[in-house]
């Protein structure tokens, strides 16, 4: 079926737009499943393609609302839709989006869910806005590249642990739920992807006094991350604080969430 779509509106995958299409149903349902999906949900699905995943989200969700980027994609997944009525689809960008407007015409659902198969090189600034998004989106389940998933799953002292995985954490709480294979895409991409499930938290998972400072300061620990912390936070204009009990000579990437936070509580910028 997916072929003969692709035949029929002759549609030509672009690789720029991140476009390898999941056909395999087991997978599918994978990504559906770990969405905990009931009646009671609207789901924001970003990149439809033709519809394979939007069918399964459709069975289970009481509504999907379903954003494309490639405008040639549209008639073929209206095709593969057709029979299904608690579906809309929308040709945009979801980066231009004002999301609560794309899902406002759709009232009276308990729960605002994101169900996406992530383009990689759109990864992070997808994540970013979905957690920012005035929507609220209590879960968030992506489908992405096993590097990234492995980066935001982190734990300290691990190589991939850095100040994503902090951003991430601050606001979420990930786990990974699945992995899927190469060979579960067409065309298969050249890395193995994983199913992100994000838990968005109803507060940060540590309380800071200052927000920006807390970020400030660990985007100040990583970018120069073989540094002392000490150091590494006065490059950033960070005074340290000598009275805490964390010690200047570890590096930012050995310090947990919390400790950062507690950290971020007593620093002092140099003005």
């Amino acid at each position: 079926m997916l072929r003969e779509l692709l035949r029929k509106y002759d549609i030509r995958l672009n690789r720029d737009l991140g476009q390898h299409f999941l056909s395999d149903t087991g997978q599918l349902k994978k990504i559906a499943d770990a969405a905990s999906l009931t009646k009671d949900d609207i789901v924001l699905e970003v990149g439809t393609g033709i519809g394979t995943l939007t069918k399964y989200l459709a069975e289970k969700a009481g509504f999907v609302v379903s954003v494309e980027l490639d405008k040639k994609m549209i008639p073929a997944a209206k095709e593969y839709l057709k029979d299904i009525d608690n579906i809309e689809l929308i040709n945009a960008d979801i980066m231009k989006c004002n999301i609560p407007k794309v899902l406002a015409g759709h009232s009276g659902f308990k729960h605002k869910k994101v169900v996406a198969n992530v383009p990689y090189y759109l990864t992070t600034p997808l994540i970013t806005l979905l957690i920012g998004s005035k929507a609220k989106f209590e879960l968030i389940v992506l489908t992405i590249q096993n590097e990234v998933a492995e980066r935001i799953v982190s734990k300290p002292g691990r190589k991939q642990y850095g100040s994503f995985t902090i951003f991430v954490n601050y606001y979420t709480k990930p786990e990974i739920k699945a992995r899927i294979p190469n060979s579960a895409f067409t065309p298969p991409p050249a890395v193995g992807s994983a199913v992100l499930r994000l838990n968005v938290l109803d507060k940060p998972s540590v309380k800071v006094k200052d927000e920006k400072l807390f970020f400030r300061m660990v985007r100040g620990a990583f970018n120069q991350r073989r540094k002392m912390l000490k150091n590494a936070l006065e490059a950033a204009h960070i005074k340290w604080p000598e009275g805490t009990a964390i010690d200047g000579k570890r590096r930012g990437e050995t310090l947990s969430i919390e400790e950062f936070a507690e950290l971020a509580d007593s620093v002092l910028l140099i003005t």
